[in-house]
C-alpha cells in the first residue's frame, strides 16, 4: 500500500495548480492598477536653472531644437537662424500634446489638430485658445545653454 507522499502528481492536481496561478495572476492584473492609482506621484523633479546636458546640446545644434526636463515640464529649446534661444512649454494649450518644431516653416507645431504656433509661442492656426508659455533660455559663456525660469510677460 502507498503512502500519499509517494503518489504521483496526477492531472486533476496539476489542473488544481494552474486554476490557482491563473486565479493569482487574474487578482494581481486586477489589483496592480487600483494600487498604481492610489500611490502618490513621484515629485516634479528639481526646480530652478537647468542646464542642458551634452547630448541635448548636440541634438539642439544638429536638429535645430531639442525637448527638456524643466521644473517638472518639458520645455522645447528652439535655436533660429540667427541662432538666438528661445524657449517654450512643449505641451499644447489645446488638449495638452507635444509640439515640435519644424525647422523649414520656422513654426511650432501640434500634430493632435494641426495647431501651428509662431517662435513666439503665439497661435497662428489651429483650436488652441492660449498662446505657449515662455521661458528663459541663456547660452553661457562656456558655450552651454541654461533654462532660467517661466517668462512673466510674451
Amino acid at each position: 500500500m502507498r503512502s500519499e507522499t509517494d503518489q504521483k502528481p496526477t492531472r486533476r492536481s496539476f489542473l488544481d495548480l494552474l486554476l490557482g496561478v491563473s486565479v493569482v495572476a487574474w487578482l494581481g492584473s486586477v489589483l496592480y492598477p487600483v494600487f498604481r492609482y492610489l500611490k502618490p506621484l513621484p515629485q516634479s523633479g528639481p526646480v530652478g536653472p537647468t542646464r542642458l546636458t551634452a547630448t541635448e546640446l548636440t541634438k539642439l545644434e544638429k536638429d535645430g531644437f531639442v525637448i527638456v526636463p524643466f521644473s517638472g515640464k518639458r520645455v522645447l529649446v528652439v535655436q533660429n537662424a540667427a541662432h538666438q534661444l528661445l524657449a517654450l512649454d512643449a505641451k499644447c494649450t489645446h488638449e495638452g500634446c507635444t509640439v515640435q518644431y519644424l525647422a523649414g516653416e520656422s513654426v511650432i507645431w501640434c500634430a493632435c489638430h494641426n495647431a501651428r504656433f509662431d517662435l513666439d509661442g503665439r497661435v497662428l492656426s489651429g483650436p488652441p485658445p492660449r498662446p505657449l508659455p515662455r521661458y528663459t533660455a541663456e547660452r553661457q559663456e562656456d558655450g552651454g545653454v541654461v533654462i532660467v525660469g517661466e517668462r512673466t510677460s510674451a
